[in-house]
């Protein structure tokens, strides 16, 4: 496992308990004011892949992580709207945009 997997491994297992903890708020922000999902974007482009097998399998706010990280706005900020639609748009792009 490469640096930047075993790094995001850790900080997105820190950053899933911490939405599970908070799973009842209210404000969706909550989520992404935690030092693991600042570090997880930190990561930059790396993480992007490693971001989308998770958002496969799991409903945290992924999409917040890959907008800030590659900039694609199309999506919405990823914690608002129909959350189930913009993890399909994601999970599209990112087939398209591996492919090409």
């Amino acid at each position: 496992m490469s640096d930047v997997s075993t790094r995001f491994e850790t900080l997105a297992k820190e950053w899933e308990a911490h939405c599970a903890d908070h799973r009842e708020a209210s404000n969706p922000y909550v989520f992404l004011n935690h030092p693991s999902f600042e570090a997880i974007v930190a990561l930059g482009r790396p993480a992007v892949p490693l971001i989308v097998e998770r958002y496969r399998e799991g409903s945290v706010f992924w999409g917040a992580a890959l907008r800030r990280i590659t900039g694609v706005t199309t999506f919405g900020d990823g914690v608002v709207g129909n959350l189930d639609a913009t993890r399909r748009g994601w999970l599209k792009w990112w087939d398209a945009h591996r492919a090409s």
